[in-house]
């Protein structure tokens, strides 16, 4: 039997039991892009009232979702859904539910099997806005502008955020997270990726874990601020002089006060380094 036929043997074999999983979930099972791009592809724009201190939300499964923000008292939505057949994407749908201080977006996928599509938005909305909950599951999302609070996150992909302010909850599980000029609480958390904050101040408490990646806290200027940092498997380092708490029996963890004190910082890790700086990022330590 020549190794065509029995390749090709294989996948009759496979292919009934992939199909069979799928349909007993009951769910569209996402196979992926195989690398090849969408042949059915659909645009998709709506405009919304929104005053600056209401909410906003948006529930996506595959794809990148990027937030901005502006000066006007509105939700612009712009999205692009693209689909390997011409029935899902049909049968993809972006259903919207305003009130008159929330605007909600949720992604309806269809629940048929090999479904392959995804939808990209990009939106804006009006600055000091909430952002509720903004996630994707297969897809990165990215966030700029002037927020009061956002929660914000993915699950295979990397989330980024500059500019916020308020109270800022990121997360993913495989992938990275960069948070950049942001003002207020951070909660930031990964499985599989690096976290890397870079922030102008400290004013309010800092949280960050990941399990396999290393850790950066990047702060221009003092800084004051009550540290625990640790690591099982790295090293924990910091260019702030440091007042420990008992003596330093490792170099995995660090515990004390950095200047007079203040906010609460918290980062751990399992699988890689942890670094408190005020070096410019590129910039090497002599």
């Amino acid at each position: 039997m020549s190794a065509f036929v029995r390749s090709r043997l294989r996948l009759t074999l496979i292919a009934p039991v992939l199909l069979g999983a799928c349909l007993a979930l009951g769910a569209g099972c996402y196979l992926g892009d195989f690398g090849g791009d969408y042949k059915y592809k659909e645009s998709f724009s709506k405009t919304l009232p929104l005053p600056a201190d209401g909410a906003f939300s948006l529930k996506n499964t595959n794809g990148v979702v990027r937030v901005s923000t502006w000066s006007q008292p509105e939700v612009e939505i712009k999205a692009e859904k693209s689909a390997g057949r011409e029935s899902d994407l049909e049968r993809l749908k972006i259903e919207v539910e305003s009130g008159a201080r929330e605007v909600k977006v949720d992604t309806i996928y269809p629940r048929r099997p090999f479904f392959r599509g995804k939808v990209t938005y990009d939106v804006r909305v009006p600055e000091g806005a909430r952002l509720e909950l903004v996630r994707t599951t297969n897809g990165n999302v990215e966030l700029t502008g002037r927020y009061s609070d956002v929660r914000a996150g993915t699950t295979n992909g990397g989330v980024r955020v500059e500019g916020a302010e308020g109270t800022l909850e990121v997360f993913t599980t495989n992938g990275s997270i960069r948070v950049q000029d942001v003002v207020g609480r951070v909660k930031a958390n990964t499985t599989n990726g690096g976290i890397t904050l870079t922030l102008k101040a400290v004013k309010d408490e800092i949280r960050a874990g990941t399990t396999n990646g290393s850790i950066t806290l990047r702060v221009e200027g003092d800084l004051n601020a009550d540290v625990v940092a640790r690591t099982t498997n790295g090293r924990v380092s910091t260019d702030f002089p440091i007042t420990v708490q008992g003596a330093i029996s490792s170099r995995r963890r660090i515990e004390g006060k950095i200047g007079a004190g203040g906010p609460q910082i918290e980062l751990h890790t399992t699988n890689g380094s942890i670094r408190i700086t005020n070096r410019p990022a590129g910039e090497r330590v002599r």
